[in-house]
């Protein structure tokens, strides 16, 4: 029942990851670090701004979501603990998924998959733990997630501010049309 909210909230690091990405390679490739820095910086702004506005849209509207789609009855408590901690961590699993293809966007494909790989085997381990040790249930699984996506996420921003990539996160250059061209370039993945 939370499937589709999930991979919707996914969705957007998508469209942003996916749409300044391939921008942000193409000026590595002229040679033009400065314009591909600037792209990596307003897709990281776009991310934190969009993570923060999705995490109170789900919050905002939880119930008449889950009951578009199908949670009813036992399912619905569930379902509603299930996304209410899994929401709190919209921000590491929207910035993952857009930060990741940053990392790959600059050639470091086993950065990328490491980011991935950390994010799953933590939740493998997590999730016994936190669902059966701790007796939590379904609210250990989602708990279980949004470590895994927290350390995933921090992985990331490790990389991109201190990695071996040649283009790092900066916080400046922040420019409105740029933003708007990795949204133009990133709307059709998303």
């Amino acid at each position: 029942v939370c499937g589709p909210i999930v991979t919707l909230l996914s969705s957007f690091g998508t469209w942003v990851g996916l749409g300044g990405a391939p921008a942000m390679s193409i000026k590595m490739g002229e040679g033009d670090l400065k314009g591909a820095r600037k792209i990596l910086n307003n897709g990281a702004m776009l991310l934190a701004v969009m993570s923060v506005l999705l995490t109170a849209f789900v919050f905002a509207l939880k119930a008449p979501l889950l009951k578009l789609f199908g949670a009813g009855g036992n399912i619905a408590g569930y379902a509603s603990d299930y996304l209410s901690w899994y929401s709190v961590g919209t921000v590491f699993a929207v910035m993952t998924t857009g930060l990741n293809a940053y990392i790959v966007g600059q050639g470091h494909g086993k950065a990328g998959m490491a980011t991935v790989c950390i994010g799953a085997v933590a939740n493998i381990a997590l999730d016994p733990l936190f669902i059966f040790a701790l007796h939590m249930g379904v609210r250990g699984a989602a708990v279980a997630t949004v470590l895994s996506q927290a350390v995933s996420c921090a992985f990331s921003l490790y990389i991109l501010f201190r990695g071996p990539v040649p283009v790092k996160i900066t916080f400046r250059g922040y420019s409105l049309p740029v933003c708007r061209d990795v949204l133009t370039l990133g709307l059709t993945p998303f």
